[in-house]
């Protein structure tokens, strides 16, 4: 298997964690370069392969699935969503008691 294949196949098991669109094209690059940066560090000063490189720079980041989650978990954590449900939750109760409100007082 080839670089360029481990490192998509490594960056598909991460980012089938994150589930926003815009977020994971973000992670997806920023890894992409973590990964090379790292792959181009070892070849010019420790004399590495491109392929001993490439596998190194990608045990560096360790499991992708545990990365993926944690990245996920650092983007939506648990409780932030269900605040931010809560908070919509409220506020469409507001709108329909002034909704009920307006209408009552109307007719």
């Amino acid at each position: 298997m080839s670089s360029d294949e481990r490192i998509t196949r490594y960056l598909n098991q991460v980012c089938r964690h994150l589930f926003w669109p815009p977020y994971r094209a973000r992670v997806r690059r920023e890894l992409t370069d973590h990964i090379l940066s790292r792959a181009e560090y070892l070849i010019r000063d420790r004399g590495e392969s491109p392929d001993q490189a490439v596998s190194a720079a990608l045990r560096s980041l360790g499991d992708p699935d545990e990365l993926g989650e944690s990245l996920r978990h650092a983007r939506f954590p648990v409780s932030y969503v269900f605040c931010l449900l809560l908070t919509l939750l409220i506020w469409a109760g507001i709108a329909g008691c002034l909704v009920y409100l307006i209408l009552y007082f109307i007719y």
